[in-house]
């Protein structure tokens, strides 16, 4: 084989491996920062439930008891509160409220108000959806309104920058301009009908706007069109003991990378993924705390290569599947109260693909979860390493080696540059060099079906002018045989007269 084949079928594999590596990038979380406690103020918490990132990183979280959304900038400092209003003016959190105690809403609707009624009050300036829709109610600017966040358990960020906020006690859901907290719109109240909602807990909207609602009370999913109008519902079922079908609450809500909805079902241990028409696409989970199992599974938010993470609450850890519903892993975090360790874990999200977010329910607090210095150094090896700046990547890369000689992603990044510096040095015809690093390739890859064939090549390419002498040697010998020959059978047949 030519050196030039070997060269191209080098940088072929190095290309194939590096997507297959890049593919198949895992998460880890061995390091850890928390952020707040149990309290009221500024980076204090109540039972923090939903947790979502906003436009620019901040980390929005539902702090459930203190009737507040909490944002936190992207470094987990404060930035600012969105709580009850009163004609537009911040109210602060009800006095009585002690640990561990729900806060009746002052103005929650009463259980005599009739299912379907809109109370929109006549001092509010608004824009009602038409009759025959369920529909937002939109406040108009000067609108006199009293906004009263009780118990915020959902989170929604749309595309034009609102804030949709689900509160279970009142049974409703607020939309707010997330960049400055106005209120600018609400939806829903207590009742059975469509559009109505009876404990809503999360939200999530789907890229083309679509509302999904678990509604827990109810005993379902409603799912809204980006006006509001109510397009379905979504009832899960189990048998009971006496062979009937019953519903079951649905918890978190979640629209994935295809468009199918997945919502969790804590009472009954499972997630469930849904497509718009109702059907069912796949389950996942029995309880349990082993592969495949899950014990009260809460929220969720998206992963690594359109894979979905959920909260398994009542397992304390971080569960990971791919979007057929397949496991990916189950993240060993403990139960417990220090830090690193979770107690019934709610809201989370993802932030700039290596660090995990959690609200730490149990802990009253936020938590932060990110990779220890192999993994940091060995996405820094991959970034020269898709640019061909091997040299760069090779010192990173025999870092993480040397901190994790098992880890697969390092060796098999490992065996790509050895081929590329082995390649390189065959290009230059340092020929012990090129050798040295082929060889080096089987520390990592014993069946490396390259490193044979470009031995051979170095052998041949090394011994080529040696060989060549050897061949003209061989050729002149032969020469000078057949012209002895020749010259004999001439000499005899002149002397003799025969050969």
């Amino acid at each position: 084989m030519s050196a030039t084949k070997i060269l191209r079928t080098s940088l072929l594999v190095v290309v194939a491996v590096l997507a297959l590596t890049s593919a198949v990038h895992s998460l880890e979380f061995s390091e850890f920062v928390t952020k707040g406690y149990e309290g009221k103020a500024e980076l204090e918490f109540i039972a923090p439930e939903d947790l979502i990132l906003g436009p620019a990183g901040e980390i929005i979280v539902a702090d459930q008891k203190n009737n507040r959304v909490q944002i936190l900038k992207a470094d987990g400092s404060f930035a600012r509160f969105i709580s009850s209003k009163n004609n537009g003016v911040d109210l602060p959190p009800p006095g009585d409220e002690r640990p561990g105690r729900g806060h009746k809403a002052k103005h929650a609707p009463k259980s005599s108000d009739k299912p379907g009624d809109k109370k929109v009050p006549a001092d509010k300036k608004t824009v009602v959806a038409p009759s025959g829709e369920s529909g937002f109610v939109w406040y108009g600017e000067g609108a006199s309104m009293t906004i009263t966040l009780g118990k915020p358990v959902g989170l929604a960020l749309d595309k034009s920058g609102r804030l949709w906020v689900s509160c279970s006690e009142i049974h409703k859901i607020y939309i707010f301009r997330f960049a400055d907290g106005k209120a600018l719109g609400e939806f829903g109240q207590r009742g059975r009908q469509q559009g109505l909602f009876d404990t809503p807990m999360d939200i999530d909207i789907r890229s083309d706007g679509f509302l999904a609602v678990a509604d827990w009370g109810n005993k379902r999913v409603q799912i809204f069109s980006p006006s509001g109008k109510s397009v379905r519902e979504i009832h899960y079922k189990e048998e009971t003991k006496k062979a009937g079908l019953r519903d079951i609450r649905p918890r978190g809500v979640f629209w994935d990378i295809d468009g199918n909805l997945l919502v969790s079902y804590p009472a009954y241990n499972q997630i469930v993924c849904w497509n718009l028409t109702g059907a069912l696409v796949w389950r996942y989970g029995v309880l349990g705390n082993d592969k495949g199992e899950l014990n009260q599974p809460s929220y969720f938010c998206p992963s690594l290569d359109g894979n979905i993470m959920l909260s398994d609450s009542g397992n304390n850890r971080i569960v990971e599947v791919n979007p057929r519903g397949i496991l990916i892993r189950n993240y060993p975090i403990r139960r417990g109260t220090g830090p690193g360790k979770l107690l019934s874990p709610r809201g989370l999200a993802l932030v700039k693909l290596d660090t995990l977010v959690v609200a730490d329910q149990g802990n009253n607090r936020v938590h932060f979860f990110k990779p220890g210095k192999a993994i940091v150094l060995l996405r820094e090896a991959e970034s020269f390493a898709k640019t061909d700046h091997w040299d760069e990547a090779f010192s990173l890369i025999e870092q993480v080696l040397n901190l994790h000689p098992n880890n697969r992603e390092a060796s098999s990044l490992m065996v790509n540059a050895l081929h590329f510096f082995g390649d390189r040095s065959f290009q230059k015809a340092d020929f012990d060099k090129s050798e040295e690093f082929f060889r080096r390739v089987l520390i990592y890859q014993p069946n490396d079906p390259l490193v044979p064939k470009k031995l051979d090549a170095i052998f041949w390419a090394e011994n080529r002018y040696l060989i060549v002498k050897l061949a003209f040697g061989i050729m002149g010998v032969i020469a000078a045989l057949i012209l002895s020959w020749v010259a004999r059978t001439t000499f005899n047949k002149l002397v003799f007269g025969h050969p």
